[in-house]
């Protein structure tokens, strides 16, 4: 049997990939404050040189006080140069990184692998994944980190197999990229970095071209680090578990219960914790039954793998030790090192900080199936594996494309989720500006502030001229941009105020001394479920 061009078939998973980036048939629209600041400040950046704030050419964006990585925002650049501010301009880099991503799983596979069908097999388990869109639907930094850690390792395994300079080189300019653009990336720029550093001892090199080669590693190891410096860490240090109010309780508490502070210590505690977190990274609950707890990534029953891929990835494991396949350290490396991302969280089992755990799955299954079926082959049970198992992963990928595409967008916890009527509150004042004096504006659940810039399409230089009231940072590191413009964001109610709107949510409205009739509602879409309302003071 002729074999089907490999072109015809790189265009038929490229084209699958477009397809679950762009089909929505639920017409869901919404977009949250981070993908609008990542947006926003890289309009800004155009516009003006510098981010929101007015810092020029920033190595971090200050945006809420959590100091966003800024690649996602300089690599949108041109394209709100393109086609300006809008939805399409926000999430077309992510959308790119996700279909380019299926490509290089393939690319990535085949020099690993050295087999065409199993390099096939992982791009296509990857390509319908429900792991992948979930970030690279939205404007999300993570799926760009991703990209850019699956190309250092192409690069990475190529100088493995055939030493060059070149190669050295671009493993270390794409890890250092991944750095730049979501914090993931650093874990994986240290497992690059000693693997190179391995490598380079393994070479028969000369010693000034080690000692060059050398400086180059660590000059990649050291530059985001160094970064960091000149720069808040506020949302990170926040993030570590041990930041937690609950952690610190469960140590006093055991501590009134059984006084042996050798055993209940912060160190024992730690030990405990981390484990817990790591092995729940990888556990059957988070990989293909409960998902991504944060409904931005997840839903009951939208399952990110299938049963029969995790199948796969242990029989996989089982056939690289047994073939002694030349990168097997390489790949289950990879898999153990991903879960430590969100480990050190206080946070659950996440998605968007273990995104990178999916790909070495992916390709493990996908070795595990091709062996499988050349086994199987020798004693003619090949088509009936093969039929079972196509037949069972299209079952629950069915049931997790149903859920994501027709049921997750109409559920009002998505949509809350998702700071859904932001577009319509803006509208709102887009519509009555010249009407008031004065927008009161609650900024309970989310940033109001950005959402104004951005669908207002707000003069950059204008706003970074005007001064601006921000609140302390709160339990999370966040601040908040309290007054602009006419936007007051302290919601409340003020009888001296006149020609003022307020917009809030429902029960903040309770025991107000107004007319309750002559309130103006902004409802979700499918849900139906009020989410601000708005009262017009004359």
């Amino acid at each position: 049997m002729k074999k089907i061009p490999l072109a015809i078939l790189l265009l038929g998973l490229g084209l699958l990939a477009v397809f679950f980036t762009f089909y929505n048939p639920s017409g869901f629209d919404c977009l949250n404050a981070d993908e609008i600041a990542h947006s926003y400040n890289a309009y800004s950046i155009l516009k003006t040189g510098g981010d929101e704030h007015g810092a020029i050419l920033p190595l971090r964006l200050k945006s809420f006080d959590d100091f966003k990585l800024p690649l996602y925002a300089y690599l949108t650049v041109p394209f709100i140069k393109i086609f300006g501010l809008n939805d399409l301009s926000t999430r077309i880099v992510a959308n790119l990184a996700g279909i380019s991503i299926v490509f290089v799983m393939f690319f990535l596979t085949r020099l690993i692998s050295k087999n065409r069908p199993t390099s096939l097999v992982a791009a296509f388990l990857t390509a319908v994944s429900p792991a992948l869109y979930l970030l690279s639907r939205q404007a999300h930094e993570g799926v760009l980190a991703s990209l850019m850690i699956l190309i250092s390792l192409f690069f990475l395994v190529k100088d493995w197999e055939k030493p060059s300079f070149k190669n050295l080189l671009l493993t270390d300019i794409f890890i250092c990229l991944a750095t730049f653009a979501y914090h993931t990336g650093r874990i994986f720029l240290i497992f690059v970095v000693c693997l190179q550093i391995y490598m380079l001892i393994k070479k028969r090199l000369a010693i000034k071209t080690k000692v060059f080669y050398l400086a180059i590693i660590l000059m990649a190891l050291g530059l985001p680090f160094l970064t960091d410096l000149n720069y808040s860490a506020n949302r990170v240090n926040n993030l570590f578990f041990t930041k937690n109010p609950g952690f610190q309780m469960r140590i006093s508490e055991y501590l009134n219960e059984h006084p042996l502070r050798l055993w209940h210590n912060k160190l024992v505690a730690s030990v405990s914790e981390l484990t817990n977190r790591y092995f729940s990274q990888i556990s059957p609950q988070f990989l293909f039954i409960n998902g991504d707890s944060n409904y931005r990534f997840g839903l009951p029953d939208l399952n990110l793998t299938t049963p029969i891929e995790y199948l796969m990835f242990f029989i996989g494991l089982y056939y690289l030790f047994r073939n002694k396949q030349r990168h097997r350290y390489l790949l289950l490396g990879l898999f153990l090192v991903a879960p430590l991302n969100n480990a050190f969280t206080w946070q659950e089992s996440s998605l968007n900080r273990s995104q990178m755990l999916f790909f070495p799955f992916f390709m493990i299954a996908a070795y595990g199936l091709c062996c499988l079926y050349q086994d199987l082959k020798k004693k003619g049970a090949a088509i009936f594996l093969v039929t079972v198992t196509v037949f069972l992963l299209l079952f629950f990928l069915v049931k997790s494309w149903d859920i994501y595409l027709f049921h997750y967008p109409k559920k009002a916890v998505v949509q809350r989720a998702w700071q859904c009527g932001y577009k319509q509150m803006a509208e709102y004042v887009e519509n009555n500006y010249g009407k008031y004096n004065r927008f009161v504006i609650s900024q309970r659940l989310g940033q109001p502030y950005i959402f104004l810039l951005y669908y207002l399409k707000y003069d950059p230089l204008r706003y970074q001229k005007q001064p601006k009231q921000l609140s302390l940072p709160d339990g999370y590191g966040f601040t908040q941009v309290e007054k602009f413009d006419k936007f007051d964001f302290r919601f409340g109610f003020d009888k001296t105020y006149t020609k003022t709107a307020y917009i809030g949510y429902p029960d903040q409205f309770n025991d107000w001394p107004i007319d309750y009739a002559a309130i103006k509602k902004i409802k979700l879409k499918d849900s139906n479920e009020e989410m601000f309302w708005i009262y017009e003071s004359k």
